[in-house]
């Protein structure tokens, strides 16, 4: 179980998702960081931004396919609040 879930999650723009959570915090993550200035090993793929833009939310996270999800307190914690839609 998760301290917290993703409820909506809609692709913004380059490596943006603005994202809804259960606990009422909401804003948007930028994962470009994530994927750019370090060894982001498996999640590599999603610098493709079509393949990024691609994910849905399942098992309370966002996902691409079977293999690939973060965390939903990961992306809690970057979470940048009460960011416009």
């Amino acid at each position: 179980m998760h301290k917290f879930n993703v409820e909506t999650a809609q692709y913004k723009n380059d490596y943006k998702i603005f994202l809804t959570f259960d606990d009422g915090k909401s804003g948007i993550v930028d994962l470009k960081n994530f994927l750019f200035d370090q060894d982001c090993g498996i999640f590599t793929r999603l610098k493709d931004k079509t393949y990024f833009k691609n994910f849905v939310i399942d098992s309370h996270t966002i996902t691409w396919g079977d293999d690939l999800d973060l965390a939903p307190e990961f992306l809690h914690k970057i979470l940048k609040s009460d960011s416009k839609k």
